[in-house]
């Protein structure tokens, strides 16, 4: 948009090998260019190239909010494992009374050597899933350690117990909040810089105006050169118009429309896909909610069979294996409860990301709530 402008100089001596008399000059000048923006080409190209800059900008910030809930997600994974390997420790604590029960039973004849068996088969599985949490949580901990630029040891510090869920993302949130999402602004940008480029295109099939000038002196010496009373000048107009490039320039427009296109069908796929996750997060929102209600139902239930196995197997009422099978119910509810709880943290991460605001800050509960449906 500005014009182009130079500073030059130089000098010069020559004459001949047999010490005739040699010839120095010297000059300094001053050379400007500058192309006139006769039909928007530059200013397209401008246009464009801002685009671009914006589009960029918008993709850094989605990077930084995506890398944020990809972080929050893994701290709350870390904390599920490490509740997984506190519940398998005292479920194997559980076992090993169970089997110190059932020796005493077989020492005493009361029980048969299957009882047995499947004591010490039961406290072995309990065992290995223990071992076997314990691998996942340390992987679990390196990964978030990885993520937060720390050597991944695991030996991280971690909250005692999973966050409470915060209260649900108030109903009637218009579409346009999602106008806010900086993916969607960076596809809207990549489609105005198409736009523009489309413009650049076609302006280069038309003539072109350069005016080019340039100021300077000239002397025998230098410093004649610099202070000389005499300046010389010179200013220059040229039209410039293509007249045959095997059809390149066509080409080029041709090209632009279709990067268009592609541009525009992007942006319309990116705008589906974040409908698409609102709607997926907010539908796992009441099923998650409802399924972890069940499973606390079922947790109750269970651990209220295990107490009257446990009474019944004692008299003798029921065999062996019953209890391990309620035992096994039991802590399978206790493991799905604990994921439920995670899986409804991360689907309200996802949520958040999926809207485009950071709903968690205040700032965020203020822009949600700017946009939403008026209260009587």
């Amino acid at each position: 948009m500005y014009p182009f402008v130079s500073l030059g100089g130089g000098g010069s001596s020559n004459g001949d090998f047999e010490g005739g008399d040699s010839r120095n000059s010297s000059g300094v000048s001053l050379d400007v260019i500058w192309e006139v923006d006769l039909w928007g080409r530059i200013r397209a190209g401008k246009a464009s190239a801002a685009s671009d800059f914006e589009a960029a900008q918008a993709d850094y910030a989605f990077a930084r909010f995506s890398l944020a809930a990809q972080a929050a997600k893994a701290w709350f994974l870390a904390i599920e494992s490490r509740l997984q390997v506190e519940l398998s420790q005292q479920n194997v604590e559980l076992y090993e009374r169970a089997l110190s029960l059932v020796q005493a039973r077989f020492n005493t004849g009361i029980v048969s050597e299957l009882d047995l068996h499947l004591a010490k088969y039961q406290l072995a599985a309990g065992e290995r899933l223990l071992r076997q949490n314990r691998s996942s949580f340390e992987q679990s901990m390196r990964s978030l350690e990885v993520l937060l630029g720390r050597y991944p040891d695991a030996e991280m510090a971690l909250a005692d117990d999973l966050a409470t869920v915060p209260p649900p993302v108030p109903p009637g949130i218009p579409a346009e909040i999602l106008e806010r999402r900086p993916d969607l602004v960076a596809a809207e940008r990549q489609v105005a810089a198409a736009f523009y480029t489309i413009q650049v295109a076609q302006a280069a099939r038309l003539p072109s105006l350069s005016l080019t000038g340039f100021s300077g002196t000239a002397s025998s010496d230098l410093r004649d050169a610099i202070n000389a009373p005499d300046p010389f000048w010179s200013l220059g107009a040229g039209l410039f118009a293509p007249l045959f490039a095997g059809g390149e320039l066509k080409a080029n427009v041709e090209a632009a429309n279709a990067q268009q296109q592609a541009a525009l069908h992007s942006y319309v796929q990116v705008v589906l896909g974040a409908f698409g996750e609102v709607e997926n997060a907010l539908a796992n929102e009441e099923y998650l909610e409802q399924s972890e209600g069940f499973v606390k139902g079922a947790v109750l239930e269970a651990e209220n069979a295990v107490r009257q196995a446990s009474i019944q197997y004692r008299f003798g009422l029921i065999a062996y294996v019953n209890v391990i099978s309620i035992q096994d119910r039991f802590v399978a509810a206790q493991r799905q409860l604990i994921s439920l709880r995670n899986s409804r943290l991360a689907n309200r991460i996802n949520l958040y990301l999926a809207l485009g605001v950071d709903y968690a800050t205040g700032a965020g509960q203020t822009a949600i709530a700017s946009t939403g449906p008026e209260e009587e």
